[in-house]
C-alpha cells in the first residue's frame, strides 16, 4: 500500500548511511590487504587479516554500546543486537 511504501521511505537515508559506512570499511581493508600482498604476505594471511579487520569494524559499535549506559539500556541494546546479529540465515 501507499502508506507502507511511504513509511519505508523514511529509512532510506539510514540505509544509505549504512551502505556508505560499509563501503568505507571495505575500501580501507582492501587498501590494507593490497599493502600486505605487496610486502609478500601470503594470500591466506592477508585474507585472514582482511576478514578480521572487517569483522572488528562491524562489531565495534555494537560492543561499545553493550558496555555503555545503565542496566536497562544495556538490556535493550542486548536484545536489539541479538535480534540483528544472531538471527539464523534464511
Amino acid at each position: 500500500s501507499f502508506m507502507h511504501w511511504l513509511g519505508q521511505r523514511s529509512t532510506v537515508p539510514l540505509i544509505q548511511q549504512l551502505n556508505a559506512q560499509a563501503d568505507e570499511w571495505r575500501a580501507a581493508e582492501m587498501a590494507r590487504a593490497r599493502k600486505l600482498l605487496a610486502k609478500g604476505e601470503s594470500v591466506d594471511a592477508v585474507l585472514e587479516a582482511m576478514s578480521r579487520g572487517l569483522t572488528q569494524k562491524m562489531m565495534h559499535g555494537a560492543m561499545a554500546e553493550l558496555h555503555s549506559g545503565d542496566a536497562a539500556s544495556r538490556e535493550q541494546t542486548a536484545q536489539t543486537i541479538s535480534r540483528l546479529f544472531l538471527r539464523k540465515e534464511r
